[in-house]
């Protein structure tokens, strides 16, 4: 009796134990799921996904799923504009990394909160979490995010009513000499500013030259025209304020017309497909009509017609298809220009290692949408970009870059992943190291020509081997694939 009910409770046990592991797999599929559609710009199908997932979190007491969940429903509102629920969902965040035990989460979306309530203008809200974030990430040796926290401090010191540019300028040069972190263009119009506050006027019209140098994207360069423009209004240079401030009318503008264009967009398809429709429809009734009229003497006609038609809808069917596969593939051009420019800056000695498959995805993405449109080269930019993107697939020196990005911002990450679990296979490290860099499922899903719905998985038997190893910093591997 006593064997049967030993053997009992082990098949409990058994079966327990798969259920569990079966429920988080699928929680974690969710989570893909949403951020996958976040994004792709689907907020409320985002939305949807996060929820379900939270649901089965709080089921199963898993509060480190559930704070990733609560962070990127806060990311969600961030995108759609609720400030407010933004703060509320990251102080959700927060909580439920606490109670899972993750201090690095827990630190980070602490500072998130900060620079949440920084944009809300609760600025002195902002002032405690940036002074005591800043104090944490020295002491836990996090580089990047004391870089972070002195750079917003910084823009702090010069918003409130109690300016303190001496403050700022300390703490951007702490950033560029202590920390080695380069400064941004953000940096350099704040020290414009700052410099204009302390009555130099040579060093602030230094900062505001360097700045506009590495203004890239709009946005960037009407955030500099508008620091040109308060340190030409603190010298009382009435003209060049008043151009600059024009300047920054433009770009705002510029941005503005893009954001609109995106939020309406799926209401013009909707509008495009329904006119479509409705002129299918009238051709359709008018040939019936002249076909029945003269159906004996044009049929041959008619057939021919018919014929031309079908092969009209055709050519634009594949003409439709192949813009889309270059659109796709022009999304992922650019988030792999932004990934590997990254990589050149933070690495200037290895900055060689992809330059020049670097300079051909942004010269194919100029041509792309100067020329949009243009069908004759259209095929032609579809199938350079492609060789590009999937050129990466066995590209040693784009990825031993990105290693060695990890390695010098993540705390020798990738050695200690090596070093660590020194029997994984060179697809799970290769696997690894693409979505430790940051890249998105539909980067990864190119490069690597697979479906999404297998990068997904491999994702997943990637951090169950991680999971199940033996290695002493599996937690932080499995962080840096979720993040």
């Amino acid at each position: 009796m006593t064997r049967r009910i030993s053997i009992a409770i082990v098949l409990l046990s058994a079966l327990f134990v798969s259920c569990a592991q079966r429920t988080s797999q699928r929680l974690q599929e969710e989570i893909g799921r949403g951020h996958a559609l976040y994004e792709e710009r689907r907020y409320s199908e985002a939305m949807e996904a996060y929820s379900l997932a939270e649901t089965m979190a709080l089921k199963a007491e898993d509060y480190h799923s559930l704070g990733i969940i609560y962070q990127k429903i806060a990311h969600t509102y961030n995108a759609t504009g609720g400030h407010s629920d933004e703060i509320a969902y990251l102080d959700k965040a927060l909580e439920a990394f606490e109670k899972a035990g993750k201090p690095y989460n827990s630190l980070h979306v602490y500072f998130e909160g900060g620079v949440a309530r920084y944009n809300s203008q609760d600025y002195a809200s902002a002032e405690k979490v940036f002074r005591n974030t800043m104090f944490q990430a020295h002491q836990a040796a996090d580089t990047l995010l004391e870089a972070a926290c002195l750079e917003a401090y910084a823009a702090l010191c010069l918003e409130t009513s109690r300016q303190d540019p001496e403050l700022a300028i300390s703490m951007l040069a702490r950033k560029a000499n202590e920390l080695k972190c380069p400064l941004t263009c953000e940096d350099r119009g704040m020290l414009a500013y700052a410099y204009a506050l302390t009555g130099n006027t040579a060093g602030a019209s230094e900062w505001i030259a360097k700045a506009l140098q590495t203004a890239e994207t709009p946005a960037e360069k009407a955030q500099v025209k508008f620091r040109e423009y308060q340190v030409a209004s603190r010298s009382g240079d009435t003209a060049s304020a008043l151009a600059a401030l024009e300047e920054v009318m433009d770009h705002i503008n510029s941005v503005e017309s893009v954001t609109l264009q995106r939020s309406v967009e799926s209401a013009r398809k909707e509008y495009k497909a329904h006119q479509l429709e409705i002129s299918q429809q009238r051709l359709r009734t008018t040939r019936l009509a002249v076909a029945f009229i003269i159906l004996t003497a044009l049929a041959i006609v008619f057939a021919l017609t018919g014929f031309i038609r079908y092969r009209r809808l055709e050519t634009a069917k594949a003409l439709a298809e192949e813009k889309a596969e270059t659109e796709r593939y022009m999304t992922i051009a650019e988030d792999l220009q932004i990934r590997l420019k990254a990589a050149s800056k933070r690495l200037p000695s290895e900055k060689h290692m992809s330059i020049a498959r670097f300079d051909l995805l942004e010269r194919l993405c100029e041509q792309y949408y100067v020329y949009e449109g243009t069908d004759n080269l259209q095929s032609k930019i579809l199938k350079e970009v492609k060789s590009a993107i999937e050129g990466l697939r066995e590209d040693p020196k784009a990825i031993k870059g990105l290693e060695m990005m990890l390695d010098r911002n993540c705390n020798s990450l990738v050695a200690r992943l090596r070093e660590q679990m020194p029997k994984l296979k060179a697809e799970d490290l290769k696997l690894f190291i693409f979505a430790a860099s940051g890249f998105s499922s539909t980067t990864i899903s190119t490069i690597l020509e697979k479906d999404k719905g297998i990068i997904y998985n491999r994702i997943w038997r990637l951090k169950g081997k991680i999971s199940s190893s033996e290695a002493p910093d599996k937690e932080e591997f499995i962080e840096a694939i979720n993040s």
